[in-house]
């Protein structure tokens, strides 16, 4: 198939081709997973495969064939198989595996941010997260990064990698300033929802009180979001989400499960990202079930 394909964009008797055929070079792929009993020990190995493929050049630089793309993609599969089983359960892998993409469906117009900082060798770090949910109300991890503090550049890195992936109008976080410069530095044109249950933990009781009034006024209709935007911004989304558009609460119970996971000082940055975004998989499958199994009581309440 690689040679087919390269005969066909690269003809050897053709002059100025764009597409420059520079002899052939055999490269490794992952195959697989191999378990290995060593005494009382269950090791891994990995298996892989050797393929001869063409080396085409273009004016940029090298460029990779079609077989060549699916070979690595197949290969992402195989890495990202066991990576569903060992690091939630506990167990461990002596074979070092690259770093598991998180992945969501569905277009993510609302962002839910916030950070947890984590125990690391020689100091600390945070754990950066981003939950998306739809305008049909689903909700997902779309992405976590390790930073060494929660600062403006920080939350800059999460919002580009998460704008690839969504392009989302609101964005629901506490009220750390670094956030704002981070918005204002990726020159992001969104509205900008403050927690309430946390404004709400530093006001008085009479605050509190005149703060529900607002709230309750606006949500009747008596008051329009673009009055206060920091505190009413969850009202341009529907009604359905404003449960989880007035707070981070979703995205604390998303940091209440790395709690229980317990860092501890023996855990590289590496690995404590790694077993992170795992977590954020089971996340996404666990949420996306629930979904399926709330439609599915729907259609049977009204068809019987």
């Amino acid at each position: 198939m690689a040679l087919e394909e390269a005969e066909k964009t690269s003809p050897k008797h053709q002059r100025g081709k764009e597409i420059r055929r520079k002899g052939y070079a055999r490269y490794k792929f992952l195959k697989g997973f191999r378990t290995v009993m060593v005494g009382r020990e269950v090791k891994y190995e990995l298996e892989r495969i050797s393929v001869k493929l063409p080396v085409l050049y273009g004016i940029k630089g090298r460029v990779k064939t079609q077989v060549e793309e699916r070979l690595l993609k197949e290969e992402s599969k195989v890495f990202a198989a066991p990576m569903l089983v060992y690091s939630v359960l506990g167990g461990k892998l002596n074979a070092k595996l690259w770093m598991p993409q998180i992945e969501a469906s569905g277009e993510s117009k609302y962002i839910i941010v916030d950070g947890k900082y984590v125990k690391l060798k020689g100091g600390r770090g945070v754990l950066l997260s981003a939950i998306g949910v739809t305008e049909e109300g689903r909700r997902a991890v779309l992405d976590i990064i390790l930073s060494v503090e929660e600062d403006a550049m920080g939350y800059w890195r999460l919002l580009v990698e998460v704008w690839k992936k969504s392009s989302f109008i609101l964005i629901v976080a506490d009220g750390i300033k670094a956030l704002d410069k981070a918005i204002s530095l990726a020159e992001l044109h969104v509205a900008r929802q403050g927690c309430l249950v946390h404004l709400k933990r530093r006001k008085t009781k009479e605050e509190r009180e005149a703060l529900n009034a607002i709230i309750s006024s606006a949500e009747n209709g008596e008051l329009k979001s673009e009055s206060c935007p920091t505190l009413l911004s969850y009202l341009k989304a529907s009604k359905k989400l404003w449960k989880w558009l007035k707070s981070n609460n979703l995205i604390e119970s998303f940091n209440s499960l790395l709690e229980r996971r317990r860092f501890r000082l023996y855990h590289s940055p590496w690995r404590i990202l790694q077993i992170t975004r795992v977590i954020a998989l089971y996340y996404n499958l666990l949420t996306c079930f629930i979904i399926t199994v709330i439609i599915l009581q729907y259609l049977l309440f009204f068809l019987f």
